[in-house]
Order: structure tokens, then C-alpha cells, then sequence
């Protein structure tokens, strides 16, 4: 679990390292690291840092490639690990945050507010109850008889699970939660995802009506008014601790 508390000793600890320049980078991305090993961090402090980094960070571009990174209170640093396996983390990387490349524009997820769900995002993906992934998935194969929905919001998304299970294209994607950690976790795995909205959903602005489909898995107390206004072709809800998928099928020709 991860609080507010470690990001303030992973502020302090930062401060404090004797950070090694990476001379293979000198050139072409110039930034420091501090590995485990070589410096005083134990594993477990290296694997809270990255912890610590997927919770608090946002995501950022390297060219292509999609990491998450923390930045500094006062906007000097910014800190990123490697690693998918964030039990695997060895090494920390720092840089300026004036060093840039390519064009910046992963998805936003930044939330001031910390939720419970922040602090175990990156343990989620691995103790997830999946239990009903495999029915969503079939009823959505259904209704769409094989084919993709043009469009989708998921609401409540957590780290992706619904993208997960691989039917989507998340360039059609929109996912609506308030954690910035999970959106991270999400947003790292499906870096081509279209939109991510960090906010509750009650509180999501600029969703429009014609979803062709709309997703909350284990979202208690929602809106059903208003996920039915957003759906234009199929509505799916499931229920936290049970195994129960409710299907509503939405007349195309509503307005």
C-alpha cells in the first residue's frame, strides 16, 4: 500500500542520493540513476520508489514509448523506472524536466484528491478478483456479433480490465475514474488509449450521448439514469462480489 507519506520519504530520500550520470545516454537522453547495489536503497526501498512513482507520477513520452513520471514540488526533476514488474525494479532514473522528446501527448490523469484505490493500484492488476471478465466479454462478442463497438466508456475502470480482456480498440476508448494511480497503470498498458477522465463519474464533464457501448464493472451506487442517456447501443453493469452481468440492450434509434 501506498500513501502520501511515501511519496514525502521519497522526496526527503531523493535529495539526499549521490546520483551516477549515465554515460551511454550522454548524448542522446543525458539523465542520472542511482541502482540498487550502488547506492544505500534496499530492495524494498527501490521498490517502493517505483511504487511511489506509478502512484504520484503521470504519463509522459519518450518518443514512443509511454512511462510514468514523477515530478518534483518544484518542478526541477523528474524521476522514472523501466520495469512492467514493479517487484522487479532495480534501478531509479532522474533527469531535468526540461529534457523532452518527442511529442508529449499521453492521456492526462492527474487528480489532486488521493483515494483508497491510489493506494493499491499497483498491487491491483494482481489481486483483482476476474472473476467475471469472461462473461462481459462474451455478451459484448454477442451483441456486436464479433465485431468491435465503434466507441466505448467504462466507467469505474480502475487499471484497464475491460481493455484487457482484448476485444477493443482503445483508440475507440474512454475510461472515467478519479484514481490517478489506476489511470496510470491503465494508461501504461494501453498507451493508444483515446481518453481517460480522472474524476468521478458523477463529476465527468464532456461525455456525450452515443456510446455504442457503456461498461460499469463493480461500480457501486452509479447513475443508471445517465449511463442509459450515454448508451446507444449496449449498457452492462456487473455487481461487486457477485457473479452477475446485467445486459441492457438500448434501442439504436433512440434519441
Amino acid at each position: 500500500m501506498i500513501t502520501p507519506r511515501d511519496l514525502t520519504w521519497w522526496l526527503r530520500t531523493a535529495e539526499q542520493l549521490e546520483w551516477t550520470f549515465a554515460k551511454t545516454y550522454a548524448t542522446t537522453a543525458p539523465h542520472d540513476y542511482v541502482v540498487l547495489g550502488r547506492c544505500p536503497l534496499s530492495r524494498a526501498d527501490i521498490i517502493r520508489a517505483a511504487k511511489v512513482i506509478h502512484t504520484f507520477g503521470e504519463p509522459g513520452k519518450y518518443w514512443d514509448t509511454t512511462n510514468i513520471y514523477l515530478t518534483s514540488p518544484d518542478a526541477r526533476w523528474k524521476w522514472w523506472t523501466m520495469d512492467p514488474d514493479l517487484h522487479a525494479t532495480t534501478l531509479v532514473n532522474r533527469a531535468t524536466t526540461d529534457r523532452t522528446y518527442g511529442v508529449q501527448d499521453a492521456p492526462r490523469t492527474f487528480n489532486p484528491e488521493f483515494t483508497e484505490f491510489d493506494a493499491i493500484a499497483t498491487d491491483y492488476d494482481v489481486t483483482r478478483d476476474g472473476s467475471q471478465d469472461e462473461m462481459v466479454r462474451q455478451r459484448i462478442l454477442d451483441h456486436f456479433d464479433g465485431s468491435q463497438p465503434a466507441s466505448v466508456l467504462d466507467v469505474g475502470c480502475g487499471t484497464g480490465a475491460l481493455l484487457d480482456i482484448g476485444i477493443f480498440d482503445p483508440a475507440g476508448y474512454t475510461g472515467v475514474d478519479p484514481s490517478q494511480a489506476m489511470l496510470n497503470a491503465l494508461v501504461l498498458k494501453h498507451p493508444r488509449v483515446a481518453r481517460v477522465i480522472p474524476s468521478c463519474f458523477e463529476d465527468a464533464e464532456d461525455l456525450v450521448e452515443g456510446y455504442d457501448l457503456v461498461v460499469a464493472m463493480d461500480v457501486p451506487g452509479v447513475d443508471a439514469a445517465r449511463l442509459r442517456r450515454l448508451a446507444r447501443s449496449l449498457l452492462i453493469t456487473t455487481s461487486p462480489g457477485q457473479l452477475r452481468v446485467a445486459v441492457e440492450r438500448v434501442a439504436p434509434d433512440r434519441t
